[in-house]
Order: structure tokens, then C-alpha cells, then sequence
């Protein structure tokens, strides 16, 4: 009850995530939709993957007031200490997945300059995320990533014609 409870916030946070504009508030839906599948992980007994899902959480706290950090230490040393706990609490040969999705999603938010390229990350991390979640039976999960997949695939499209038009408006 209460992972389908997650999913259900999941889903709205990666809707909303999928369509904003605003980086800062990516950032803050962001951290609220890790916090929900941390609950998730640790409510399916997936040890390893809540573990992580506590650094991601932090790591995603701290990318909301990124513009006040002058240096790039944040995302390498959550992506050390992923790996960290990743290796000492696998379980199974399946889990080396939920070490590196994370490693990748906390390039992509990190680095990437523009909603964009957020929105690609997104849909890149949830594939993979899906693909986990089939090896690990958690089907339910697969209706949440589906949605915020294609969510993210619209709200990329909408935005790429808007920049066209823009591009066109300003071009004449």
C-alpha cells in the first residue's frame, strides 16, 4: 500500500518536473520525488537501493541552492560515496544498476544548463530506472516511469517548437 501511496506522488512530481521552466524548481520536485522512492525502496526491503536513495536524497537537497556553490565537489563526492555503498551492500548482480542510474542522474542535473537537457537526463535515468525495476519485479513502478517518461517526451516537444518560433519571430 504505501509504494503504490509513493507512486502516486511520483507521478504528480515528475508531471510537474516535466513541464516547468524554472531549474530551482526542478530541483526542489526533484528532492520531493528522491525522498518518495527512498520511502519506497526502504518499504520494499531493497536495502542497497535505499541506501543510495539517502545520498541522492541529500545530494538533491543540496542541488536546489547550487548556484551558491562555487566548485563541482558536491556531485563527485555523491557520486564517490554512491559507489561507496554500492559496492559494500550489493546483494545481487542486479543492483549494480541502482548504483550507477545514480551516478548518471547526478551528472546530468549537476551539469546540464538548461531545462532541456534536464528533461533528456530525466528520460534517459527513468528508462534505466525501468529496466531495474522489471529485474526486480516492482511493476507497479513501471506505470509511474512510463508516464513521467512520456510526460517529460511532451514537454520536451512543446518546448522545442516554442524555441522555434521564437528562433523564427526574431529571425524576420
Amino acid at each position: 500500500m504505501i509504494v503504490d501511496i509513493m507512486q502516486i506522488i511520483t507521478v504528480l512530481v515528475n508531471i510537474y518536473i516535466s513541464f516547468t521552466e524554472k531549474k530551482k524548481r526542478i530541483y526542489i520536485a526533484t528532492f520531493l520525488l528522491n525522498l518518495s522512492q527512498l520511502l519506497m525502496y526502504f518499504f520494499n526491503k531493497d536495502l542497497t537501493t535505499a541506501l543510495i536513495y539517502i545520498v541522492i536524497v541529500i545530494r538533491s537537497y543540496l542541488y536546489i541552492y547550487k548556484d551558491k556553490f562555487k566548485s563541482n565537489f558536491i556531485p563527485y563526492f555523491a557520486i564517490v560515496i554512491q559507489i561507496i555503498i554500492g559496492v559494500t551492500t550489493i546483494e545481487r548482480p542486479i543492483q549494480v544498476m541502482s548504483i550507477l542510474i545514480p551516478c548518471y542522474s547526478c551528472w546530468y542535473l549537476w551539469f546540464s544548463k538548461d531545462t532541456q537537457k534536464l528533461r533528456i537526463g530525466n528520460i534517459v535515468a527513468n528508462i534505466s530506472w525501468g529496466i531495474y525495476n522489471i529485474c526486480c519485479g516492482l511493476y507497479i513502478i513501471l506505470i509511474m516511469r512510463a508516464i513521467t517518461i512520456t510526460s517529460n517526451i511532451v514537454a520536451y516537444i512543446r518546448r522545442k517548437k516554442e524555441l522555434e518560433k521564437l528562433k523564427t519571430k526574431t529571425a524576420r
